[in-house]
């Protein structure tokens, strides 16, 4: 069964049959599922942005009390210290996620899950 990657692959090596076209074969089928994938997921949690649904899934996977540090936010997402402030930053007024008032010993506030009817809970 051919694909719409096919016919690129096929496009490309006609008009340039001295290329490896096999990464582009694999990374363009990659981002088509990843394209797939994102629409699914907003179909679903249509209140959340994908950004938003990793730091929320991040705090819910921790178990209880669902709370994690900013630090270990980062670490679960893979994101920088500014991209996690400003993700937080944005989640909060929501309602989906709160500042603990908990300060550990390098000054990180935690921040934790407080929404009861997370999607997370529903898949």
């Amino acid at each position: 069964m051919r694909d719409e990657v096919d016919r690129l692959i096929a496009d490309w090596k006609r008009e340039r049959p001295d290329l490896d076209l096999s990464p582009l074969e694999v990374l363009s089928r990659i981002t088509r599922i990843a394209r797939h994938l994102d629409i699914a997921r907003h179909n679903a949690f249509a209140e959340l942005d994908t950004w938003g649904f990793d730091v929320l899934a991040a705090l819910r996977r921790a178990g209880e009390p669902h709370q994690l540090t900013p630090g270990q936010l980062i670490q679960e997402t893979m994101v920088t210290s500014g991209t996690m402030t400003n993700r937080l930053d944005r989640l909060r007024p929501t309602g989906w996620s709160r500042l603990t008032g908990h300060v550990d010993e390098e000054r990180n506030e935690s921040s934790r899950f407080c929404n009861g009817r997370f999607v997370g809970s529903r898949t």
